[in-house]
């Protein structure tokens, strides 16, 4: 019989080690705190310090986003924070080092959720951070990372919306917990990709217990949960949901990952985020990496053949998600029959998919190892030691195999840059809009998904770009003063016609005077009449409001379940 642990041990310790690990992880980053990264970083640096500008200088909730595109959404947009746990790192620390103390919290967050849950399901303490340590520093969140994937860091709740879901079992109540967690992800940025995924794996898992233990309530509970977040974050959820119904993403259902590629993905030591091309890939390497440890794929064997019956879910999910990384390889693979569905259609890279190979890898290492110490539990400590050991050994060879990308965040200090009130459009570059951000200009020319809409301006011969234009009449500009939400002008018109605004035409923007808007080649069109006059447009995201009545009422009625008793009995009889 396992030596009980003491109390205190339980508690402290592994958050503990979890913290110094995660620093440990997070410190190349850090110590370049106001260095900016490769590919993604320049987006989402903008994306991060665009509401921080909006809240700070002017005082503006950050519905819109001026700097990108032309004009383009923010609050719903499903790749940009606001109402995130994080984003008050970026109101304190700047976007730069708030993105990377993102990171550290990512780090953090997976790697404890994911001791903890795995703990849940039965693993010993020193087999649940094995488990932690293979999934949560595998080199696919650390290449992700390193590309400026933030959107990513917000899978670290992943395992806390499991875990919040097997305490359910105990007590319904937790079902909201689980909700809670899942709508982080949407309030976040990670309302596309980890939204989705979280929810395709968890899905498939809940599924796969309910069958093994015989009984429906592990889905009733997941569905419950997944509609508890959809109502908590729908002051988002619903504008980023009509957005993106308007102007969808276009998927690649005809993208793969070559079979060839499968042991460099997850067994290659060279995992380096700028590692050369191959023809046959079709992505840098940082969406192909998911190393897994050789001797936690050893005690996953090990737990494949000897706990075989606590192993068959991981195994089957590891399959699953093995032959959808591999994407269109067939008129029937999983990836071609899931992109027909909402959602699936819009997401590209099936390579993405393997964090969950390394996910049930991980698990059955524990399993393994737990194997392991029941056999030899004769040895007493040393076989624990022995443990331990191991664990920190595949820590150790995580972070060495990591530290090449992570030396690639501290890529250039941003240029220097002076901030001009008077806001203007430029025609910019995808590799410029952070500077361009910085000096107060916005860039016509955008990172694909920065926006929902193509980039849209007035722009005359030589790349000139004009703040405004009369189409139709004559006018004379008298003044303008454009801020995120709102734009102000003074004209004296002296020929009734139509003025055009280099503002992306969206339905949330209004005129303040009640005057008709409408789209002229993608940009916002007003008529004016002779005579001096002001015209306001006034942005706001289109149902915030809907969605805001929605998420207290949500938030309200959890409340109310969680601490009425009454209220939560009857919800524990539903579902019994």
């Amino acid at each position: 019989m396992r030596e009980k642990t003491p109390e205190w041990h339980r508690r402290f310790i592994p958050p503990a080690i979890f913290f110094v690990v995660s620093l440990v992880f997070s410190l190349p980053l850090l110590l370049k705190w106001d260095y900016i990264g490769p590919r993604d970083w320049e987006l989402f640096t903008t994306m991060a310090g665009v509401p921080v500008r909006s809240l700070l200088h002017y005082g503006q909730f950050p519905f819109w986003n001026p700097y990108l595109g032309g004009g383009n959404i923010l609050f719903a947009h499903p790749e940009a924070a606001v109402i995130s746990p994080f984003f008050p790192l970026m109101l304190l620390c700047g976007e730069l080092l708030g993105l990377k103390l993102q990171i550290f919290l990512a780090f953090f967050l997976g790697f404890y959720g994911t001791f903890l849950w795995v703990r849940k399901l039965g693993l010993s303490e020193v087999s649940s951070c094995l488990a932690s340590f293979v999934y949560f520093g595998s080199s696919y969140f650390i290449l992700h990372f390193a590309a400026g994937h933030i959107p990513f860091t917000h899978f670290c709740f992943l395992p806390w919306a499991a875990y919040f879901l097997l305490k359910a079992e105990a007590d319904c109540r937790w079902i909201f917990a689980s909700g809670l967690t899942l709508a982080l992800i949407i309030l976040g940025n990670g309302g596309a990709i980890p939204f989705l995924y979280t929810c395709f794996f968890i899905g498939l898992w809940v599924i796969l217990r309910a069958l093994e233990n015989r009984e429906f309530r592990p889905v009733k509970y997941f569905i419950f949960a997944l509609v508890t977040a959809i109502m908590i974050s729908a002051v988002k959820f619903l504008p980023m949901i009509i957005a993106l119904a308007g102007s969808p993403w276009a998927g690649r259902p005809d993208d793969f990952t070559p079979a060839g590629l499968l042991p460099s993905i997850f067994f290659s030591f060279d995992q380096y985020i700028f590692k050369a091309m191959a023809p046959d890939h079709n992505w840098p390497w940082h969406e192909y990496g998911a190393f897994i440890p050789p001797l936690a794929a050893i005690l996953a064997l090990a737990a494949a053949v000897y706990r075989f019956r606590r192993s068959r879910p991981w195994i089957i999910i590891a399959l699953f998600f093995l032959v959808f990384g591999l994407g269109n390889f067939g008129s029937f693979s999983p990836w071609n029959l899931f992109l027909q569905l909402p959602g699936f259609s819009s997401i590209r890279v099936p390579a993405r998919a393997f964090q969950f190979v390394v996910l049930a890898a991980a698990v059955m290492a524990g399993l393994g190892l737990d194997y392991l110490l029941d056999k030899y539990k004769s040895q007493g400590k040393m076989a624990r030691n022995l443990s331990i050991g191991l664990v920190a050994l595949i820590i150790a060879g995580n972070f060495l195999i990591a530290l090449p990308t992570l030396q690639t965040i501290d890529y250039r200090l941003p240029e220097k840059a002076v901030f001009n009130e008077e806001f203007r459009q430029d025609i910019g570059g995808i590799d410029k809009i952070y500077g361009q951000f910085r000096k107060n200009r916005g860039s016509l020319i955008a990172p694909w998904l920065s926006a929902y809409r193509e980039s849209r301006g007035i722009v005359a011969p030589g790349n000139v770009v004009y703040m405004e234009y009369i189409s139709r009449g004559q006018a004379d500009i008298i003044s303008r003063h454009h801020t995120p939400n709102r734009v102000e002008y003074r004209l004296n018109g002296i020929a009734p016609g139509t003025i055009i605004f280099s503002i992306g035409y969206d339905t949330g923007w209004i005129a303040a005077d009640g005057r008709r808007l409408y789209e002229e080649s993608g940009v916002i069109a007003a008529d004016f009449a002779p005579g001096e006059q002001s015209i306001t447009l006034v942005y706001r995201a289109p149902y915030f409001y809907a969605g805001l009545i929605i998420s207290t009422a949500a938030l309200l009625l959890c409340l109310l379940i969680v601490f009425h008793r009454k209220t939560g009995q009857r919800l524990e009889t539903i579902f019994k």
